[in-house]
């Protein structure tokens, strides 16, 4: 199969950035059509309850998005084994074959599930809670954070002490991880037309995009890595705005939180610019939790990022530990923390 030379990185992104938007907002063209089906209803009590599933699923509407989001994670995980076993590894500015394979296989599912929906609604949501998918997409995202911890620190700018081979280990792994966790995500929603699933789905396909960009340049560049993890703050709070009460302010004070505390510091800003961060965060605070919230109620803050902050302690203490039994930390031998300095990590 022959594919195009000298395709730059940066031209993929812009387009495939443009893809996800006009895919996107294109489902408002298919909302009327999907009005003529009949929602369930949420059970009294059950908090994991998804809200846009079927009252009467059958095994073609649920059939089609799991056999949809098998057929779709296998290929990409396909991909990505060919690209770490079968290529050099080397980074560069333009495409290789592998880049044009994913970005194929990710346009074609994503094409797929609006289809799906049109025809049938259902997702995966029909036989799993919801957490599982707020889940895979937090997984995602301290992930995120611990790979990034030797560029930007984890604590207003601190690093976390983590041996070379935790890294090594992240680079080998997390774009099986990944993937999964956006395509489990991705099917689990049928194609909605709120601005919650919009901007949700714009998010999604944007991680796809970073994924199927994998040993390119633009895969490495810190505000586009950015953008991948900022996108989930609009979408949870317009979620939770749709779904009333409370929960918008902890997803959303939840998610600048780790932004003031970890995520800015990846961005190069000014020491003038991180401390008016902070003062109007902790200013918008005071008003929020004074006049808007009951004082009391400011623990919503903390609960996403303690979610979060927690993951990454656990799963660096299993990896460890297991990494320990198994002989596998070659650096307790020299004593050292060796940085780990290739482009890709």
């Amino acid at each position: 199969m022959q594919f195009p030379k000298q395709v730059r990185d940066t031209v993929a992104l812009n387009w495939g950035i443009i893809f996800a938007v006009v895919v996107s907002f294109s489902i408002l063209a298919i909302g009327s059509a999907l009005s003529g089906f009949t929602i369930a209803l949420e059970p009294e009590g059950d908090g994991f309850f998804y809200e846009w599933q079927l009252l009467n699923p059958t095994f073609w509407s649920t059939g089609s998005a799991w056999l949809l989001f098998i057929a779709h994670n296998l290929l990409i995980w396909g991909t990505i084994y060919w690209a770490q076993e079968k290529s050099d590894r080397k980074y560069s500015n333009t495409l290789k074959p592998f880049n044009f394979i994913a970005l194929g296989i990710n346009a074609v599912f994503i094409l797929a599930h609006y289809a799906q929906t049109a025809i049938f609604y259902d997702g995966i949501a029909q036989d799993m809670p919801s957490w599982t998918s707020q889940g895979s997409v937090i997984m995602m995202l301290f992930v995120i954070m611990m790979m990034e911890n030797r560029r930007r620190g984890m604590f207003f700018g601190k690093k976390l002490s983590f041996k070379k081979e935790f890294y090594n280990w992240l680079r080998d792994y997390h774009g099986y991880a990944f993937s999964f966790a956006v395509i489990y995500t991705f099917w689990f929603h049928p194609m909605i037309p709120t601005a919650g699933h919009i901007v949700g789905f714009i998010h999604v396909i944007v991680v796809m995009l970073q994924g199927s960009l994998m040993f390119t340049r633009v895969h490495t560049n810190r505000k586009w890595i950015f953008l991948n993890e900022i996108l989930v703050l609009p979408h949870a709070a317009l979620v939770a705005l749709n779904q009333g009460g409370g929960i918008v302010h902890m997803f959303v004070w939840g998610f600048l939180t780790i932004f003031v505390v970890t995520q800015m510091h990846g961005l190069g800003l000014k020491t003038w610019a991180k401390y008016t961060i902070y003062a109007l965060f902790a200013l918008s605070l005071f008003v929020t939790y004074t006049f808007v919230r009951q004082p009391a109620e400011i623990n919503e803050v903390i609960r996403i990022p303690t979610i979060d902050y927690l993951m990454i302690f656990l799963t660096y203490a299993l990896w460890w530990l297991f990494a320990f039994i198994s002989g596998r930390i070659k650096s307790f031998s020299s004593g050292g923390q060796t940085p780990v300095t290739a482009a890709g990590d």
